[in-house]
C-alpha cells in the first residue's frame, strides 16, 4: 500500500468528509471545488490568437498526466478548443513538459532554438511559463516582440517576471471557503444526494505584458 492508499483507508476509517480542491471528482458521490480550467485556458489562447499570432503552441503535461480530472489536462483541452474554434490545427503543436520551471526551461530551449519556433506559447502552469521566459532570454528572443507567452495559475511571481506574465487567475480564497462549506454540509453525507456536489468558480484572464499588451490589468 502506497502513502495515498493508506491515507484514503485512514480517512474512510474515520468517516471523515473529504472535499477535492482543484481536482474533478471521478466517483458520483465525490465532492469537489474547482476552477473553470477549460474556460480559462480558452481565454488565454484566444487572447494570444487575437494578437495576430498564426497559431499558439502548448506546453502541456507529461505521459503520467491523467487524461480526466486533472487541471493540466483541462488546460490542454481549453487550448485545443480555442485553436479548433479559430480553424487552426493542433497537430504537432502540443509539447510534453514537466510542471516545474527547470525542466520546462530545458524543453523550451529545444523548442525555441529549432527551425519551427512557434510565435506564441500557452503554458499549462505559470512555472512552465517561467522556464519559457528564461529560455527565450538566453536565446535572445524578444518577449513579446518575437514570442508571446501566457501561463495559468497567477502565482505571485507572475507579476515580477520580465516581462510580467499574462496568466489565468482563480479566486483561491473563495474556493477555500466553498470547500469548508461543503465539508460542513451534512446533506452531502447521503449517498446519491441530489445536492450540488461540484462547485465551479470562473477563471479570469490577467493581462500583463508577455502577451504583447501594454499596461497590466488586475484580475477581473
Amino acid at each position: 500500500q502506497g502513502p495515498s492508499e493508506r491515507a484514503a483507508a485512514e480517512i474512510e476509517a474515520w468517516d471523515a468528509r473529504v472535499v477535492l480542491l482543484h481536482e474533478r471528482p471521478e466517483a458520483i458521490d465525490d465532492v469537489a471545488v474547482v476552477t473553470d480550467d477549460v474556460g480559462g485556458a480558452q481565454l488565454a489562447t484566444r487572447h494570444l490568437l487575437e494578437h495576430g499570432n498564426a497559431y499558439v503552441a502548448c506546453l502541456g503535461g507529461t505521459e503520467e498526466t491523467p487524461s480526466v480530472g486533472d487541471p493540466v489536462a483541462d488546460h490542454v483541452e481549453g487550448w485545443r478548443r480555442a485553436m479548433h474554434e479559430s480553424g487552426r490545427s493542433t497537430e504537432g503543436r502540443l509539447f510534453q513538459a514537466p510542471y516545474n520551471r527547470y525542466d520546462a526551461y530545458q524543453v523550451a530551449l529545444g523548442l525555441l532554438s529549432g527551425p519551427d519556433r512557434p510565435p506564441a506559447i500557452f503554458c499549462a502552469t505559470d512555472d512552465q511559463a517561467f522556464g519559457v521566459l528564461r529560455a527565450a532570454r538566453e536565446l535572445r528572443i524578444d518577449v513579446p516582440g518575437e514570442l508571446a507567452v501566457a501561463g495559468f495559475d497567477d502565482v505571485k511571481e507572475a507579476g515580477l517576471t520580465d516581462p510580467p506574465l499574462t496568466t489565468v487567475h482563480s479566486d483561491r480564497p473563495a474556493m477555500a471557503r466553498a470547500a469548508v462549506d461543503l465539508v460542513l454540509d451534512d446533506s452531502l453525507r447521503v449517498s446519491g444526494s441530489r445536492r450540488e456536489r461540484l462547485k465551479q468558480f470562473p477563471s479570469a484572464l490577467v493581462v500583463r505584458r508577455s502577451c504583447g499588451c501594454g499596461e497590466p490589468s488586475p484580475p477581473a
